[in-house]
C-alpha cells in the first residue's frame, strides 16, 4: 500500500489541535519522526485533519430507507428487491463520505417480523461480500431501533408494529449476526433487563430511546448493560419533576454518567440552548452526534407515508413533521457535516441556557476538540471501534480522517469537508 503524506495541516487530536505533518501507510496514521519517502504528496494547507464521523443513528437518505427499500413516491410504495437494496447501499456509502462519514449503522423503524428479516437479510448479504476499500463509508451493521420501544412513547412510529421485549422475539428477526446496537426501553422491568442481559451478552450494544421509564428502572437496564441514550430528549423520552422512583429517564440519563447520550444538532430536535446545558452537565466524552437521518432527505419530497404515519416537509425544508401529530418530528433532514458545524458555532458563542444561566464561548481550538469527540470518538468508544483505532487522530489509529477547511468567525463558521480518508485512501475529495 502506497504512503501518503499530508502537510500544512492542522490535527485534532483528543488533547489539543497541532499543526504537525502525518503520513498514512498501511491504512494507519503515522506521526513523522524522521525522513520517509511518500508516493504522494496532499499539501491541505490551513485545514484540519478530524477523526472521520461515525454515525451510530441513521436510516436512509435520497429515496432509500433501510427498512423497507427504495421509496417509489407516485405509488408511495417501496421496492425491496435485492437489486435496490444493493444500489441503496452502495448509494449511501458513496454520499455519506461526501458529508465526512468513515462509517456508520443504519437503524430500522418499528416493522413486523418479516420485514425485519428481509431488511437485514438484504444487509448480511451485501456485508458478506463487501470490502475495506476507498468506495465510500463503511457500513458497519445495524441498529434495530422501533422493535422494543414504549408504544405511548412512538413518537413517528406505528405503535402497532412494537414487539415483546423478549430474547425469542430478537431471535424471530434471523439478522445473521448484523444487528450491533438495540433499542431496548427499561419500562418493561424485569423482561427489559433479561433482554438487555441477553444482548450484551452477545457483544450487542443497547441503548434506550422512546422511553418513559422511571430513573431507577434505567438504573436496574444499566446493572443488566444498558449503555447509552437514544436521541436524548426525543423520542420522545419521558422525565418527571418529582422525586417519586428518582424521577424519569430524562434525570436518569443526566445522573448516570456510564451512560452515553445521543444528540441531534440540528436546532430543531433539541433547543441549541438545551444542547448546551446538555453538554455541560453530562460533559464532552458522553455526548454522541447523531443524524437519525431519514429517506426524504436529499430528495424533493414534500410529503410522504411510513406504516401509515402521513409525514410532510416544514416549508423551510429544515425538517420532517408528523401530520395531525403536534410538536413531533419525523426522523431528521441532518447530515453529519452539518451537525458538526452546528455544534462547533453554539460552542463558540455566548450563550443563555435553560437551566444555565450563561454558557461561556469556547475558543475555536477547544470546541474543535470537543466537537470531534461528540461526532467521532464518543461513538467509536460506544461501540467498540476504538479497539480498532477507529475514533481519534493519534500515532498509529485507523487512518479514518476528515479534512475541513473551518472559515469564518466564532458563531458563525462555515465547515466544508475538503476530503474524506477511508482506511489511508481517499473515498471523497472536494476537488
Amino acid at each position: 500500500m502506497k504512503a501518503v503524506l499530508l502537510k500544512n495541516g492542522f490535527l485534532v487530536t483528543p488533547q489539543q489541535v497541532m499543526r504537525r505533518d502525518i503520513a498514512l501507510r498501511n491504512g494507519r496514521i503515522e506521526f513523522i519522526s524522521g525522513q520517509m519517502a511518500f508516493d504522494d504528496v496532499i499539501d491541505i494547507f490551513g485545514k484540519y485533519v478530524v477523526p472521520g464521523f461515525v454515525d451510530i443513528h441513521f436510516h436512509g437518505y435520497n429515496l432509500f430507507e433501510f427498512t423497507v427499500g427504495l421509496y417509489e413516491a407516485k405509488t408511495n410504495t417501496y421496492d425491496n428487491s435485492k437489486a435496490a437494496y444493493e444500489q441503496g447501499f452502495d448509494m449511501l456509502s458513496r454520499k455519506l463520505a461526501e458529508f465526512g462519514v468513515t462509517g456508520f449503522y443504519l437503524s430500522t423503524w418499528a416493522a413486523s417480523i418479516e420485514t425485519l428479516k428481509l431488511c437485514y437479510g438484504r444487509l448480511a448479504d451485501y456485508l458478506s461480500k463487501a470490502n475495506d476499500t476507498s468506495a465510500g463509508a463503511r457500513l458497519l451493521g445495524g441498529g434495530l431501533e422501533g422493535t422494543f420501544i414504549n408504544p405511548d412513547m412512538a413518537g413517528a412510529m406505528n405503535p402497532e408494529m412494537v414487539l415483546e421485549p423478549t430474547p425469542h422475539v430478537f431471535e424471530r428477526i434471523e439478522d445473521r449476526g448484523t444487528i450491533k446496537l438495540v433499542n431496548v426501553v427499561p419500562d418493561a422491568g424485569c423482561k427489559s433487563c433479561e433482554l438487555t442481559k441477553y444482548l450484551t451478552d452477545k457483544g450487542i450494544v443497547v441503548g434506550a430511546g422512546h422511553t418513559n421509564a422511571t430513573c431507577n428502572q434505567v438504573a436496574d437496564a444499566i446493572k443488566a448493560g444498558l449503555k447509552y441514550s437514544i436521541h436524548f430528549t426525543n423520542g420522545p423520552t419521558g422525565g418527571s419533576y418529582k422525586p417519586f422512583d428518582g424521577g424519569g429517564a430524562i434525570e436518569a440519563v443526566l445522573q448516570f454518567d456510564e451512560l452515553y447520550a445521543e444528540q441531534i444538532c440540528d436546532g430543531f430536535h433539541v433547543n441549541p440552548a438545551y444542547v448546551r446545558d446538555i453538554v455541560k452537565r453530562k460533559g464532552v466524552d458522553k455526548i454522541v452526534g447523531v443524524t437519525d437521518c431519514t429517506f426524504v432527505a436529499g430528495s424533493d419530497l414534500k410529503e410522504f407515508s411510513v406504516s401509515g404515519v402521513p409525514g410532510a416537509v416544514s416549508d423551510d425544508g429544515g425538517y420532517f413533521r408528523v401530520v395531525g401529530k403536534a410538536n413531533t418530528l419525523f426522523s431528521s433532514n441532518l447530515t453529519m457535516n452539518r451537525g458538526f458545524a452546528n455544534l462547533l458555532n453554539w460552542l463558540t458563542t455566548d450563550m443563555q441556557g435553560i437551566w444555565n444561566r450563561r454558557h461561556e464561548a469556547m475558543e475555536l481550538e477547544e470546541a474543535l476538540v470537543a466537537t470531534a469527540k461528540m461526532f467521532s470518538t464518543n461513538a467509536c468508544k460506544l461501540t467498540g471501534l476504538e479497539a480498532e483505532g477507529c475514533g481519534s487522530v493519534v500515532d498509529g489509529a485507523k487512518a479514518d480522517l476528515c479534512v475541513l477547511d473551518v472559515t469564518g468567525s466564532p458563531g458563525n463558521y462555515k465547515v466544508t469537508v475538503a476530503s474524506t480518508i477511508i482506511n489511508g485512501n481517499t473515498a471523497y475529495s472536494a476537488g
